[in-house]
């Protein structure tokens, strides 16, 4: 994966922002004029995390821009994951984002912008220590972290059920790290996460490799509204199909190294 490296978000406006399209202000209302609160938790690097001090990632730079576009400033409010779906719902935030993946409980919660990515859920390994995990049928007795209340979790327990994987290890969603750890030291056998997140992480422990995608499971990731936020989402998606078009999305996931 490509080194991340830290850009101001002045930097990002010269970058895309200078490429926008010439998409006209939205009317939709927002909790304060000018504004978009954006609800994210920054423990989940390369989408948003943060790094010397700063909040950084690939949805910040994402949300930065959508905001632009509108003609708004993106205030980003740190939360927890645990809590992120049912405070949106009581209108803590405009908007929220953080790789969540658009499941139809999910929809019946929230409404959802159209995915910005779909990706997949991988399989972390150590690659010394377990030089016989290559394929998904190799898994069938091997322990596996995953990150509680996630679809990580869903898919980890169903193949559980189906004989695919071993056992399940549940670290809380802000403690990914420790599963890293206990991977890196051979107490778990792999760590199953979103793609750009298990490439981020393999690649800061030596040795840590994705050995698997698990297949027929894609992951289709939105930023989450109110249903009575339509005005809102029409805008939203509206820009995001701008910056597939205009290749300003193409040069965010460049340079976070995402899909």
């Amino acid at each position: 994966m490509k080194r991340l490296t830290r850009r101001s978000f002045a930097g990002l406006a010269l970058a895309v922002g200078a490429c926008s399209t010439a998409t006209p202000p939205s009317t939709a209302r927002t909790m304060t004029p000018g504004t978009l609160h954006v609800g994210t938790y920054f423990v989940n690097p390369p989408f948003e995390y943060v790094s010397d001090g700063q909040r950084i990632g690939f949805e910040v730079d994402l949300m930065n821009e959508i905001a632009a576009r509108l003609s708004l400033a993106a205030v980003f409010v740190d939360t927890e994951w645990e809590r992120i779906l049912q405070e949106m719902q009581a209108g803590r935030y405009d908007c929220i984002v953080g790789g969540i993946t658009i499941t139809p409980e999910r929809q019946r919660l929230l409404a959802w912008s159209t995915p910005y990515m779909t990706t997949t859920l991988s399989l972390v390994v150590d690659g010394p220590r377990s030089p016989n995990l290559r394929s998904m049928a190799d898994f069938r007795n091997a322990s596996v972290g995953v990150q509680a209340a996630t679809t990580d979790y869903d898919i980890a327990i169903r193949m559980q059920r189906r004989g695919e994987i071993g056992s399940v290890k549940v670290y809380p969603f802000a403690r990914i790290q420790d599963a890293m750890v206990d991977l890196a030291a051979g107490r778990i056998s792999a760590v199953m996460k979103v793609y750009p997140v298990a490439a981020w992480l393999a690649h800061q422990t030596p040795g840590l490799v994705i050995a698997a995608q698990v297949p027929d499971d894609p992951q289709p990731l939105g930023i989450g509204f109110r249903h009575d936020q339509r005005e809102l989402l029409a805008a939203v998606n509206r820009i995001l199909a701008d910056l597939k078009r205009d290749g300003g999305y193409a040069r965010l996931a460049q340079k976070w190294g995402v899909p």
